[in-house]
């Protein structure tokens, strides 16, 4: 496993400066007492439309927030929140019909190895999402639903479920504090 090449393609996802708490600190030493602070970083798209597989594609972005969502030709719908400042946090929600409650939690974590595989396809761009795949699925075993599960130093996973009788989600969270 290239554990050294994660945090190169984390970083191509969430573009922090390793000295984050130093960069932290200058930026609360700079506002004072001021409540709005400013990020270095904004949050870029990390699809775009015109993608295979993708049907329906917008961005939306708010200061250091972005929401981007796909419709897959697969039927499922694709939510990526972004939070980037300090701190970085990407939620993939990832939306099919149905109900989904009756199967077990290990078919969630390797669900989502898949859809980040498949995901990993759409172009040059999505590709080092298929080494997190990798490290999800060489982890999975000791993985459990909803738990933050460090990665390495300072990146964070999270694999969880949202289920009813109409929709279910799979939620993959990444996060690098």
């Amino acid at each position: 496993m290239k554990i050294n090449r994660l945090s190169e393609n984390f970083r191509l996802f969430f573009p922090v400066l390793p000295g984050a708490a130093a960069f932290a600190v200058s930026i609360l030493l700079q506002t004072g007492c001021q409540t709005q602070v400013t990020c270095k970083y904004k949050p870029a798209p990390v699809f775009e439309a015109g993608l295979p597989h993708v049907t329906d594609y917008h961005f939306e972005k708010q200061g250091n927030q972005s929401l981007e969502s796909l419709m897959l030709d697969t039927g499922v719908l694709l939510e990526l929140n972004q939070d980037i400042c300090n701190e970085s946090r990407q939620e993939y929600r990832f939306n099919v019909k149905g109900d989904f409650s009756k199967f077990p939690d290990s078919l969630w974590l390797k669900e989502a190895s898949r859809q980040l595989v498949f995901l990993s396809t759409f172009s040059a761009k999505q590709s080092a999402l298929k080494a997190w795949a990798d490290v999800i699925e060489q982890r999975r075993s000791e993985m459990r639903l909803g738990e933050d599960r460090e990665m390495q130093p300072g990146i964070f996973v999270r694999v969880d479920r949202v289920v009813s009788p109409e929709e279910s989600t799979l939620v993959l969270v990444f996060t690098q504090k």
